[in-house]
């Protein structure tokens, strides 16, 4: 892989292609075919039988590569988790308006690479789709899809997260709305080609998120209710790993890693950790979500009745959820080595003058049963009882919650992330100063690091509990009610 370290755009065709056949051979998980040889030339695999059918293991490594490094990458510079250790390079992500193209996680080329693995999926269903498929007489409908929906969901992820992206050589870079339109095109075309089933309805669903951030509230309210009658009240695809090839990249850093460097929010403690082993899928969509949008779009349209019955639907989808158990040995340390909240005699307030909550911290290190696929604190009576921007708050910490470690709250906080370095150095049609190697955080974002911030930090003495009550230093999510707004409604985009 020493040879694949610039940009993908950049590489030979060979190259290109010896990555794919390598990663279909190291990924047992994904159905192998027996392609031995690396370097076969985009000559050689045109010659092959099903050529199509033999990249798309490797495409589907890469969708894997590529879930694992949006979340590391946007979970650690939003509220959600702060970094302890050396692990995730420093702690820079936990002062958004530090991020540069050359923070590490930006800059990366490994498991954390964040910007690298999406343009790796993004390039890599390009010569999948239009290189490869459309002169291969064996390329299927559903394998088309499925290079659709892998090259939109790039696209989405992209839109929602970074200020702009190039997406071939030397090109210019495109705003998100351009990306999030890119998405949609491909994700309509892959729920075309799958005529049903599984994959169109991850399309289907990709869809809502997408006219979700694009503030198109009709269309994400029609997808979001496909979704929901295609793949059932409960439905969930989760993105699957292997221990031997590719494995959850979020777990080497909530779990394996003996310092455990991705520490969540104290109010955040009874979910974490959400993938206790190398093989936990990640949800990339789920019923949740589209009733959290369709919950979305009712109060941009004031129509709190029906926000509220789409809330009590997602939360009872939440309860009915798996839990998972595990002997966590995380100590609870931050960088200075003090003992996060660790007691489950702890009790959390959102902010300064909030009610202090039982139930969010659980006692570590021992047994822990954490949900797998969506937990929440919120319950029916939190939902009843809530009017106008207190809804509106609701609806945010719901989400934080539900879609916790899925990579969707950096975009809910309405920060956007620069071009890794390479791109900057290697792109010239990007110059250092431009707006894309820039990070945007918006002015209601706190200073430094007080996202993850809360009171007092020293809880423990001796290993003696010496204080019961911690309080939030920000609560963002009555932060965006009262001054992003709803996000379809405010979607941010330039």
């Amino acid at each position: 892989m020493k040879d694949y370290q610039n940009h993908l755009a950049r590489l030979s065709r060979w190259v290109l292609l010896g990555v794919l056949l390598t990663t279909l051979a190291s990924c047992d998980f994904l159905d192998p075919t027996g392609v031995e040889n690396p370097r076969t030339t985009d000559e050689d695999l045109a010659e092959a039988p099903e050529p199509t059918a033999a990249l798309l293991p490797g495409l589907r490594a890469q969708f894997a590569r590529a879930v694992g490094g949006v979340v590391i990458g946007t979970e650690n510079a939003s509220d959600n988790f702060s970094i302890n250790g050396t692990g995730l390079g420093g702690n820079e992500m936990d002062f958004p308006r530090d991020i540069v193209p050359n923070t590490a996680i930006m800059n990366s080329t490994g498991q954390i690479g964040v910007y690298w693995h999406l343009q790796e999926l993004r390039a890599l269903a390009d010569f999948v789709l239009d290189d490869i498929a459309p002169n291969d007489a064996n390329a299927s409908n559903e394998q088309r899809a499925e290079g659709h929906y892998y090259r939109g969901m790039a696209y989405l992820m992209q839109g929602e997260n970074f200020i702009g992206v190039p997406v071939e050589p030397d090109g210019a870079p495109l705003s998100p709305s351009e990306l999030l339109q890119r998405a949609l095109t491909d994700l309509q075309q892959a729920a075309t080609l799958a005529g049903g089933g599984e994959f169109a309805t991850r399309a289907v669903a990709a869809q809502a998120r997408a006219y979700r951030a694009l503030g198109d509230g009709g269309n994400a309210r029609s997808n979001a209710e496909s979704a929901l009658a295609s793949g059932g009240a409960d439905f969930v695809f989760l993105q699957e790993y292997d221990e031997t090839s590719v494995d959850n990249g979020p777990n080497d850093y909530l779990v394996q890693r003996s310092l455990q460097e991705m520490q969540p929010l104290p109010r955040l403690d009874f979910l974490d950790p959400k993938y206790v082993g190398d093989e936990s899928g990640i949800p990339i969509a789920k019923a949740e979500e589209m009733h959290l949008i369709l919950a979305e779009v009712a109060l941009a349209g004031g129509n709190e009745t029906e926000a509220k019955a789409q809330l009590l639907s997602a939360l009872a989808v939440t309860q009915g959820r798996p839990t998972e158990f595990l002997d966590d040995p995380d100590e609870r340390l931050d960088n200075d080595l003090n003992e996060r909240p660790h007691t489950s005699s702890i009790t959390v307030a959102a902010e300064a003058g909030a009610p202090f909550k039982t139930g969010l911290v659980l006692d570590r290190p021992g047994p822990v049963d954490t949900p797998s696929i969506s937990g929440t604190s919120v319950t029916d009576a939190d939902i009843n009882g809530a009017t106008g921007t207190v809804l509106v708050e609701l609806l945010y910490l719901m989400r934080q919650e539900i879609l916790f470690v899925e990579g969707r709250r950096l975009h809910d906080l309405g920060i956007r992330l620069p071009v890794m370095l390479d791109e900057l150095d290697t792109n010239a049609t990007i110059n250092e100063g431009d707006p894309v190697t820039q990070v945007s955080v918006p002015g209601y974002i706190p200073p430094q690091n007080e996202l993850d911030l809360y009171n007092p930090l020293i809880l423990y003495q001796d290993g003696a509990l010496i204080a019961t009550e911690v309080t939030i230093l920000h609560n963002m999510n009555r932060i965006l009610a009262e001054q992003r707004g709803l996000v379809i409604s405010n979607p941010m985009l330039n």
